[in-house]
Parts: C-alpha cells; sequence; structure tokens
C-alpha cells in the first residue's frame, strides 16, 4: 500500500467528506486516483488536512490562482490555509499567510506521503497549535480552515485564542487581497532551481 503511513497517521477520512476527482478538475491524476482508491480521500485528522476533500471544491482559488501556473488546482489543504495545487504531476505549496508559493522537487505521491511526516505536520502545519485551537474553538468544519485575527500579514500572531473559522473560499479571497505589488506585501513565488 503506498499511502499506508499517510493512513497509520490520519487514519480514516471523516464520512461524507470526499469529493469526487471530477468535480475537483483532478480526474486525470493517476497519484490522486491511486490515493481515492487506498485512503478515499476526504478531511482527515479532525480538519487538520484535506485533500480531495469538499474543502478544496472552491470555484477558484480567490485570487491566488494569478500567481500559479494556469490550470492549477486545488488537490490539499490544512487546517491554517496551506495550499497544495497541481496542474497534474507537479506540486505546488502556498503559504497564504506569508504570501509564499514553492514549486516542489516532490512528486504528487511523495508530497502527500510527506504531509504524515512529524516534521512537515508541526514545522509547516503547526500540528500543536491545532490541536489547542481546536481544545478551545472546538471541531473544524469540514469546509473551514482557521485564520488568526488579526491575520498574519496584519499583524496577528500564532496564538491558539486568536484563532477564527472562515470557510475556505472566504480565506483565500481574503488573503490573496493581503498581498498586491506594494513592497513588503509581494508573493514571493520559488520555482524548481531557482
Amino acid at each position: 500500500m503506498t499511502y499506508e503511513t499517510f493512513l497509520q497517521h490520519f487514519g480514516k477520512p471523516r464520512s461524507n467528506t470526499t469529493a469526487s476527482l471530477e468535480s475537483l478538475r483532478l480526474d486525470h491524476s493517476r497519484e490522486l486516483s491511486q490515493f481515492v482508491a487506498e485512503a478515499k480521500g476526504g478531511v482527515f485528522g479532525d480538519g487538520f488536512i484535506s485533500i480531495v476533500s469538499v474543502r478544496e471544491q472552491v470555484p477558484d482559488l480567490g485570487g491566488w490562482q494569478a500567481w500559479l501556473p494556469e490550470g492549477a488546482r486545488l488537490f490539499a489543504t490544512s487546517a491554517f490555509g496551506v495550499l497544495y495545487a497541481t496542474r497534474g504531476d507537479d506540486v505546488w505549496v502556498v503559504n497564504t499567510q506569508y504570501g509564499e508559493i514553492i514549486e516542489s522537487d516532490l512528486s504528487m505521491r511523495e508530497a502527500i506521503i510527506d504531509l504524515a511526516s512529524p516534521e512537515t505536520r508541526e514545522e509547516l502545519f503547526q500540528e500543536s497549535l491545532f490541536q489547542a485551537g481546536n481544545a478551545i474553538a472546538g471541531p473544524l468544519a469540514d469546509d473551514s480552515v482557521l485564520c488568526p485575527v488579526p491575520a498574519i500579514p496584519l499583524g496577528g500572531s500564532w496564538s491558539a485564542q486568536t484563532l477564527k473559522q472562515m470557510p475556505l473560499v472566504i480565506y483565500l479571497s481574503f488573503t490573496a487581497q493581503l498581498f498586491g505589488p506594494e513592497p513588503g506585501t509581494e508573493v514571493h513565488v520559488i520555482r524548481r532551481g531557482e
């Protein structure tokens, strides 16, 4: 089983949270098809991570698509709005609180397996903060992410007491508007080999 490590850590997805690859316009991805066959797809770990779920069913990327390659589609999301997008076999990681977009050198399979690594869970996805926030705010809705209020670009801080749930579609539009052409607010795109 290819995704055994992921499933060992996150377990089964919440009921009724899987989206179809067709609805996400990702039915061309062999790796995601294999993931769905093995893990079903959906919202995992009380909302900590989602892959091919109802959370990723957004009509566009709320403005973030302007900095991604044409045709990039969302396939995974962390509870704090770290996005994973693809056009097929490539993987782009978008940190929406810091305006960073990175073209990963990992394959789709490697990127999904990496989601369960202790380093990624804590350093990128802030698992301890997520657990503390869940203890205060309650379970994260299937279509939502957590956002510090105020957001990090507006001077906010990562604290369990400042986290608010926000539907992903609204969150994406909000965070994309925080970045623009003004000095200090530009998005940093890092491509492989740069």
